[in-house]
């Protein structure tokens, strides 16, 4: 009798650690199924701020812009010509200007990409000149540069970075602001103002450029300069 009763009580025994141990059992799935669905939603979230921070070349919408952080510090304004156009390049301090922005190498095969200035004062088209960036006389040469007037700004670097407007006239030599482009400042009716595929850039010095962006920077009146003017890039670029 008393063996079967303790038959009894370890049958009993094993029905209660086999429920304890399906219980535990669920428990870890139900708690990796909360941790798996957490990685995806981190997952998602990182992917869009990646998307957000990356921007897109091209892009129209002011709110879809990528922006750099202070790209143009002041050591970048050494030498800055605030004359009347037209503004030659200026190599006395591009050494300088290029040291105090930190751009990378040159390099054409690792980072090249293209974009197109058309630069406006009072209603005049001013002439983006060759060589902007390249002083062949010293051997310095920026990543960020110009290689004829055809307006093209070539981005050659040793790894991919965010060049921005402010930095074409940084290297160029011109002094550039917000509301400043070498002599000229917005007041009296006349405004210095920047676009993007016909779109208003409003902070156009930290503005990165990308592929075959058309970019207009003028001064003068409301209406007195095209704000997208034809973007014309040779065949190969």
């Amino acid at each position: 009798m008393s063996s079967r009763r303790d038959q009894k009580e370890r049958l009993r025994q094993e029905r209660i650690a086999r429920q304890e141990a399906d219980a535990k059992a669920d428990a870890r799935r139900r708690r990796g199924a909360v941790l798996f669905v957490g990685v995806i939603l981190v997952a998602a979230a990182v992917a869009g701020v990646i998307a957000v921070a990356s921007g897109g070349g091209g892009s129209s919408s002011d709110t879809e812009q990528t922006y750099a952080r202070n790209s143009v510090p002041p050591g970048a304004e050494a030498g800055a010509q605030t004359t009347p156009p037209p503004w030659r390049p200026e190599y006395a301090h591009l050494a300088e200007r290029i040291q105090a922005m930190g751009l990378p190498g040159l390099n054409e095969e690792i980072f090249h990409i293209h974009s197109l200035l058309h630069v406006y004062v009072n209603g005049k088209s001013v002439t983006v000149p060759a060589n902007i960036g390249l002083d062949q006389s010293t051997g310095t040469f920026s990543p960020l540069h110009t290689h004829d007037t055809s307006g093209i700004i070539h981005m050659e670097a040793d790894q991919e970075y965010p060049f921005t407007i402010g930095q074409v006239f940084a290297v160029w030599g011109v002094r550039f602001t917000n509301d400043r482009l070498g002599p000229y400042e917005s007041g009296g009716g006349k405004q210095l103002q920047v676009y993007l595929h016909g779109e208003r850039v409003k902070d156009p010095i930290d503005r990165v450029m990308h592929e075959h962006d058309n970019i207009v920077v003028g001064y003068g009146k409301p209406g007195s300069f095209p704000t997208e003017p034809p973007a014309i890039f040779p065949s190969g670029l």
